[in-house]
């Protein structure tokens, strides 16, 4: 018997995440915010983290990060489960949410596909079974079809991205009320990563629905370094996933930063998704301008982009000018021929579109 057989068998054909060995030029592949902070931002941060107690463990409850947290996104601080990222909170509910439902031998985890692919991932590695359901032609949700996998599957949670990666769209308010009202058993996690692109939150469907919960970071709106994730729960649910968590999880220096993100410095962090948003919109109307590639409305901080041609070919090709975007191909399916396009600076996108006009 070789230890590879004590693996458990759906984490054998998951695949791990690999990040490009160096950082190229102009990354464009990751969805983080183009711009560093501000010298005097990272000096202000510098100052905050100095006197840091290093031979001393976090705050356990990151208590100042959860009150800001909680006056960002509402509820008590208590209802929050705060992690690594949105990753490792992900991680976290499913961890504590897996019990079956009606007698099925193993919980269920639903979400659309295509959509961010830790919520399969992260489903198959704690031994829950994921259902995706495909996505309507013109990328909004297929609720007939999720309203099915419903009542077939019984879900123990189901992730609605919007705006979803890595189609870019918001999905309709009446859709995921549909959805939600339709399962009171299920939580319905509304994982709002990328909602200040769409300068829009449904933070209030907490207080309006039991079993609804927000997901959010930190990550594309500047501060991908620091790691900052949480979710907004009815509270008696927040007390029981918490115990999941490992102690300790956020170390001192994200929860400092993480504060100050969501307090002194949101002004600078506010400004900086603006501009995305100018830039997007410039951005988008000059990739429409290529016959050979069909683009997606955003109101992300990226594009997805269908190419008449090979993907792969063009990212490798944009790679060696020294550009990175995200090439889908490989996936299949639905994304095949497919990429995704992050925004960055002007001077970045300026780039981009002078290789792409040399290439297409």
């Amino acid at each position: 018997m070789s230890l590879l057989d004590l693996v458990r068998e759906p984490i054998r054909p998951l695949t791990a995440y690999e990040p490009p060995a160096a950082l190229p030029p102009v990354k464009l592949d990751a969805n983080e915010s183009p711009w560093p902070l501000p010298a005097e931002v990272c000096e202000r941060i510098a100052r905050a983290l100095s006197d840091v107690p290093f031979h001393r463990y976090p705050d356990a409850r990151a208590t100042a990060l959860r009150q800001a947290v909680a006056h960002q996104v509402g509820g008590a601080p208590d209802a929050l489960v705060l992690g690594s990222g949105s990753d490792e909170v992900i991680a976290l509910l499913l961890t504590a949410l897996a019990r079956p439902r009606g007698g099925r031998e193993r919980a269920a985890v639903l979400f659309p596909e295509p959509t961010f692919v830790m919520f399969r991932i992260a489903a198959a590695a704690h031994g829950l079974e994921p259902i995706g359901v495909p996505l309507a032609h013109d990328w909004q949700l297929d609720v007939d079809g999720m309203l099915a996998a419903l009542r077939v599957h019984q879900p123990n949670v189901v992730f609605l991205p919007s705006p979803n990666n890595p189609t870019g769209n918001t999905f309709r308010d009446e859709d995921l009320r549909r959805l939600i009202e339709a399962d009171r058993g299920a939580l319905f996690v509304l994982d709002e990563a990328y909602a200040a692109f769409a300068r829009r939150s449904l933070a209030s469907w907490c207080d309006a629905h039991e079993n609804v919960a927000l997901l959010g970071t930190l990550s594309k709106i500047g501060l991908a370094a620091a790691r900052v994730g949480w979710c907004r729960l009815p509270a008696d649910l927040a007390v029981e996933v918490d115990k999941a968590r490992q102690p300790y999880n956020l170390n001192t220096m994200s929860q400092r930063i993480g504060t100050m993100a969501l307090g002194e410095l949101a002004p600078v962090l506010d400004e900086h998704v603006a501009r995305i948003v100018e830039e997007r919109d410039r951005l988008g109307a000059a990739l429409r301008a290529h016959d050979r590639l069909t683009v997606f409305p955003s109101e992300a901080n990226f594009f997805l982009c269908r190419l008449d041609g090979d993907p792969d070919a063009l990212a490798r090709d944009l790679l060696a000018d020294g550009i990175a975007i995200k090439s889908f191909h490989r996936h299949g399916g639905r994304l095949a021929h497919h990429l995704r396009i992050t925004v960055g600076t002007r001077d970045e996108n300026d780039l981009l579109l002078e290789a792409l006009a040399a290439r297409l």
